[in-house]
């Protein structure tokens, strides 16, 4: 319906509405000068013109609409007979008032042609009778194809009239227009303004709509925008794997703001990244890291001895813009540590026009550089070539940086200008909330002028102790009748209970107090803002004389909602089963999906007079200088003893122990000497239980933070975990990591800020808003952001298969990235279709089992059919990878139990060749690979540290992605084999003997070098990847270490795989650790790096490795607070090996968490004893590799030789060590029940228990 307002030629002001009529409809229209004729609208209904007959029922609009005119005349309402409408020209104001005084059509439903079909039947009716409280009235609404007549109380929200009126249309669909509710968004005609308004907020009352009267009337009609934002909605719902109409379907109003205040963050978020060129928020600038000194010695020492050079390709225009790389011309330009891309362009721009490839006109400003066979560039006119991470890992592994010469206006033709974002109704919708809200407060506030009482108060207003009582419960897990029940209350912030209170108790076959609110001791204007309600239905019995109390039921919940305004009056609790979850780690919220448990309780909290709302942060510091002047603060003390107390507290709260109320006092009386000179204090007093009893203590807290020192990346983290809930600290910790992270170091964070959403009280909070708009101001941020978040909604899902908050939280998130980035979209989305279609065929290919050579000839005819939906697409584990054309042959099923398949792709970046040609990702079905995600992400934050402090360990950190439930990606480290498979070569004797043999290692780089520089070179790439990975693995307790979870690539780079048991989780037997080594260093790996020769515990090769281990173990140990906080705040993955407190041990001893900044010297001979511990049992870790090669029983030269050592040195050997060779000597000889038989044979019956 388009409604306009006009002026016709006799004066009459007219209302002339358009509607869109059924075919074959009568359609009136006034002429020039025919105002007389035109069909006329007031209040929502058509009327005659004054003076004019109306026209007959044959042609006339009011048969169409189902009305008709009536002799009798309603004399006008009093509002109606004087115009309000104040004209400065009387004539003009006297049309008004005829207008409003003239003869109106009355709505008849006698006389409404039949345009619906009844609930009940098919029988057409005249009306339609909906449901709603309120007055019942008529009401017309006018859809594009219909109209429909209805009757309803006013008291009906437009969504509800929506739903039932659609629920009788869809039986009478007509083509061509949708039948879905969510399409259509209604018009009114508003009394007030004579224009036709949008409600998008349809959470609105039909009472409380300015309809026109006497005939309400409402248009439904499809907006332009609908068409675009219903496709957009579909393709977030494939991208999410959920449709966004059945999550809306759930959404709270909390959720409902959340998406809207998202959307708000997107908007700015897009507005303030760059759009265009360089800046373009997608273009990948290659990676640079921060480093101490950019050029050290040593590495300058090692490019010169190994003549490294920067090489630098140029194409044609021609065989640019077609993709070809054959016949490309080469660069050479010596290195120089202070080189810069712009500078290397210069250069080789130069050679380019010497040699005739690069005209004379042509600047270097029209050229960029890529790194061959890699989807980035480097154009930072101000940043050294050399702290490019790709650039000198490159230097470091002795290999020549190369790159592309790209012509810039075409590179930048992949970046466009990104559309302007569209604006969802959604949002449209809370805005109009927002504005009828704000209307409705202010009008409110007016009135309380005038001592109604009525306005928002704050919490420091109200006088009084907290207050509440139980009411009554229903659905009791209990079937004694004899039993008592009562309510038990507490309220916590954090781990510390404020007050605890508990009800009478009342017979549980009438469960109903009729007691008084019971006072707490728990001033309101000293209520904390993370403030936990907690609620215990006890069940006592008494059995023998003695009370027995069982906890039926149990809830937390929060005392101050989503709006930061405090919860009042009759509340009803589905409660929860089981054992009490307590703050800070208990779950928060009810149990709405009655999981476990229907026990349902209703209490009721203290009433006041109005809405109760936390204070405004303007108050704190006038209050705070209102304390001071009453009562000076504490003196600062900065002797020795004083920071040492407030370190060693700092400590004990890092390694879990109980902080004692002297000791958090003794920090808060410090706090102005820690706030500048010891800021990661702030975690002890975040969750000091003395700082939440007292609003003087907190606000203080508030207003300090605006001069708090800056904090460490570890402590910000630790901050953001279950342990402090209070939402201005949180929001201080975020805006300071916001400070601490650039574009480099921000993405090895995301996955703990996953985790530390899981902590946030409610789904809109600043750390949201910080993952948001860091992944919309970087692509890779963004893309890694939407896998990993998708990773988790897997796993979000009740045991029901409902979405759990939680889910919603993280889809909203998605949802509000997915709208900022509509140019990749389609990208993501064809991603998502691939990880489907892998899913499905990883589970036909298992229906194989046993046959490979059949699974890999399926696969790959699977592969044929579907080649369009799984080429040229970038890489889901890594945007910069650009995946070409299939390599079917390639592919293949891996002969593993899972079945994971191997996919090979072309590299389809310039000049891949001279890089990696193809890429190979393995996709397994099967494994939870959440852990292995978790070990690499910290082996990444472990490399970026090391490289920092100039040392490269050669790491090999392939990425990991889970993509639902024991499903996900692997990707591939090219050139690489297991130590099983060297030592499997050649074949003739047992890989089991040759474990017990210590060249084979080194003759395999020999092997793959050629040349003895060669050889050099990767023996230096092996020794420095052994270093970071006997670091690394010992740190995180990497167990279950053997030969076919330890490879090594090509050119001497170590590295690990399958890391299932980390933290000291080993495997054992009869309760003894298989794994008797602290990190594996076995003879194999000391043969390589004494190059070939035998080398000693003194000798000048393992001197120089222990050297560097401990150097490595050192610069780890500056971060120990880091890495005990990232594992800290992954304990929300619930990962089987990380979960609690306990499972933290390993990492604070084997980081010495306990040792303090001066202690350096104490942690490096605590390292110096572990690497001697390495080395002495070398022997134990080369005896298990032959324990995992699984000889035949027919080859017995090992197990002779384990039999003869037993037997020699029995006298000696302990009853461990027995075990552990026995074991091995039972698995080489495939007789696992043996080992019962060799026990009591070698020490006696007895010994076995």
């Amino acid at each position: 319906m388009i409604a306009s307002m006009s002026f016709c030629e006799d004066g009459l002001l007219s209302v002339i509405v358009d509607f869109c009529f059924l075919p074959g409809a009568t359609r009136t229209s006034s002429g020039a000068g025919g105002c007389d004729r035109a069909a006329q609208m007031s209040g929502g209904v058509v009327a005659a013109s004054p003076g004019n007959d109306v026209p007959g029922p044959s042609n006339s609009r009011s048969d169409f609409l189902g009305m008709s005119p009536r002799e009798n005349v309603i004399p006008p309402p009093p509002e109606h007979r004087m115009s309000k409408i104040e004209c400065v020209h009387s004539t003009l104001q006297g049309l008004h008032e005829e207008w409003e005084t003239r003869k109106k059509a009355v709505f008849d439903v006698d006389y409404t042609n039949p345009s619906l079909l009844c609930t009940s039947s098919s029988d057409p009716i005249s009306c339609l009778e909906l449901g709603g409280a309120g007055e019942r009235r008529h009401l017309t609404v006018v859809l594009p194809w219909m109209q429909a007549n209805v009757c309803c109380g006013f008291e009906y929200s437009l969504a509800s009239l929506k739903a039932k009126l659609f629920e009788n249309l869809k039986r009478m669909a007509v083509s061509n227009f949708s039948m879905k509710p969510t399409d259509y968004v209604f018009r009114v005609l508003r009394k007030s303004t004579g224009e036709m308004e949008e409600l998008y907020n349809e959470e609105m009352l039909l009472s409380k709509i300015d309809f026109t009267k006497p005939y309400p009337m409402l248009s439904l009609f499809e907006p332009e925008s609908f068409r675009h934002e219903r496709d957009l909605a579909q393709v977030i719902g494939q991208a999410l794997g959920y449709s966004l109409d059945e999550l809306e379907a759930g959404f709270t109003d909390e959720l409902k703001a959340c998406r809207a205040a998202l959307f708000k963050d997107t908007c700015d978020a897009v507005n303030n990244r760059g759009s265009e060129g360089y800046d373009h928020y997608a273009f990948p600038e290659a990676i640079a890291i921060d480093v101490v000194q950019p050029c050290p010695h040593s590495l300058i020492a090692k490019i010169k001895s190994a003549n490294l050079t920067y090489q630098v390709f140029f194409r044609t225009l021609e065989d640019e813009k077609a993709g070809v790389d054959h016949g490309a011309a080469k660069a050479i330009v010596d290195f120089a540590p202070d080189l810069t891309p712009t500078s290397l362009v210069s250069k080789v721009v130069r050679d380019f026009k010497r040699s005739g490839h690069v005209k004379n006109e042509e600047n270097d400003a029209d050229y960029l550089l890529q790194p061959v066979g890699q989807k980035s560039f480097l154009t930072k006119c101000d940043q050294l070539l050399i702290t490019y991470s790709d650039v000198r890992s490159a230097f470091e592994n002795y290999r020549n940086p190369r790159f592309v010469l790209r012509r810039r206006e075409i590179v930048l033709l992949d970046y466009p200008k990104p559309r302007p974002i569209h604006k969802p109704n959604y949002v449209r919708a809370e805005e109009s909330r927002k504005a009828s809200e704000e209307v409705k407060n202010s009008s409110t506030a007016a009135s309380a002028s005038n001592d109604s009482g009525e306005a928002p108060i704050t919490l420091w207003d109200v006088d009084e102790y907290l207050s509440m009582r139980p009411l009554n419960c229903s659905n009791m897990d209990t079937s004694d009748m004899d039993s008592n029940i009562s309510v038990e209350f507490s309220v916590y912030c954090g781990k510390t209970s404020l007050v605890h209170k508990a009800s009478s108790k009342v017979p549980s076959h009438n469960p109903r107090w009729a007691e008084e609110m019971i006072p707490f001791d728990l001033y309101m204007k000293d209520l904390p803002l993370a403030a936990i309600l907690t609620v215990h239905l006890v069940e006592t019995k008494v059995r023998k004389g003695k009370s027995e109390d069982r906890v039926l039921g149990w809830a937390n919940i929060r005392l101050l909602d989503w709006r930061g305004e405090l919860l009042q009056g009759v509340l009803t609790l589905n409660l929860w089963g089981g054992e009490p979850q307590y703050p800070p780690h208990g779950r928060i919220g009810s149990n709405d999906h009655k999981q476990g448990s229907k026990c349902r309780l209703m209490i009721e909290l203290a009433r006041y007079r109005s809405r109760v709302k936390i204070p405004d942060s303007s108050q704190f510091a006038p209050f705070v200088k209102f304390i001071y002047s009453i009562e000076k603060p504490a003196k600062v003390r900065s002797d020795e003893f004083t920071i040492r107390r407030i370190l060693d507290t700092i400590r004990k709260r890092l390694l879990g122990g109980t902080v004692s109320v002297e000791e958090e006092l003794f920090v808060w009386s410090q706090r102005h000497y820690v706030c500048q000179n010891i800021p990661d204090a702030l975690l002890v007093i975040a969750e000091a239980g003395e700082t939440w009893k007292k609003r003087e203590h907190f606000t203080e807290l508030y207003v300090m933070l605006e001069n708090w020192g800056r904090l460490t990346v570890g402590t910000a983290l630790s901050i953001l975990g279950k342990k402090c809930m209070d939402p201005i600290i949180r929001r201080f910790a975020v805006d300071q990591l916001d400070a601490l992270l650039d574009t480099q170091t921000f993405p090895l964070f995301i996955l703990p800020f996953i985790q530390a959403l899981k902590c946030e009280a409610w789904s809109y909070s600043p750390l949201s808003c910080l993952l948001l708009k860091k992944a919309l101001s970087d692509y890779r941020t963004g893309h890694k952001l939407f896998w990993l978040l998708r990773a988790e909604l897997a796993n979000l899902k009740d045991n029901d298969g409902h979405v759990t908050e939680l889910y919603k939280r993280f889809a909203l998130i998605i949802e509000a990235y997915l709208r900022g980035n509509d140019e990749h979209i389609r990208t993501v989305v064809k991603q998502v279709e691939m990880v489907d279609l892998l899913y499905e065929l990883s589970i036909l290919v298992k229906g194989y089992k046993g046959d490979k050579d059949a699974a890999t000839e399926r696969l790959r005819e699977e592969l044929r059919n579907h080649c369009p939906s799984l080429e040229k697409i970038d890489s889901p584990l890594d945007p910069s990878n650009a995946l070409g054309q299939l390599r079917i042959d390639k592919c293949r099923v891996l002969g593993s139990a899972k079945m994971p398949l191997l996919l090979s792709w072309q590299n389809r970046s310039p000049l891949s060749e001279y890089h990696l040609p193809s890429y190979e990702i393995i996709f397994k079905n099967g494994d939870d690979l959440r852990q292995d995600m978790l070990v690499l992400q910290v082996l990444e934050v472990m490399d970026t540290i090391w490289k920092k402090n100039q040392l490269d360990c050669s790491l090999s950190p392939y990425p990991v992605l889970p993509m639902g439930t024991k499903y996900g990606m692997i990707g591939v480290v090219p050139n690489c084999s297991t130590i099983f498979e060297i030592q499997s070569e050649g074949g003739k004797v047992g890989t089991a003997v040759k474990s017990l043999e210590t060249t084979f290692i080194n003759r395999y780089i020999k092997s793959h070098a050629g040349s003895t520089k060669k050889y050099m070179e990767c023996v230096d790439r092996f020794l420095m990847s052994c270093v970071g990975y006997s670091v690394a693995t010992f740190i995180m307790g990497i167990m279950d270490r053997h030969n076919d979870n330890i490879m090594m690539t090509h050119d001497g780079k170590l590295f690990h795989i399958d890391f299932g048991h980390i933290l000291g989780h080993g495997k054992t037997k009869l309760g003894i650790k298989r794994d008797r080594v602290p990190f594996v260093l076995t003879e194999h790996f000391l043969c390589v790096i004494g190059q070939g020769r035998p080398v000693s515990k003194d000798s000048h090769e393992v001197t120089k490795f222990k050297r560097l281990c401990c150097d490595a173990y050192m610069m780890l140990w500056e971060e120990r607070d880091l890495f005990l906080s990232l594992f800290t705040v992954m304990q929300s993955m619930e990962l089987p090996e990380l979960s609690t407190e306990a499972d933290l041990d390993h990492l604070k001893s084997t980081l010495r968490v306990a040792f303090h900044n001066g202690m350096t010297s104490e942690a490096r001979s605590f390292f110096s004893e572990i690497f001697d511990e390495a080395f002495n049992g070398s022997w134990a870790t080369k005896t298990n590799w032959a324990r995992a090669s699984q000889i035949s029983p027919q080859t017995s030269y090992l197990a002779v030789a384990v039999a003869t050592l037993l037997l020699s040195t029995l006298p000696t050997l302990s009853t461990v060590d027995f075990v552990y060779f026995a074991d091995i000597l039972c698995h080489i000889t495939h007789e696992s029940s043996g080992f019962d038989a060799m026990f009591p044979l070698f020490f006696g019956s007895e010994a076995r228990n």
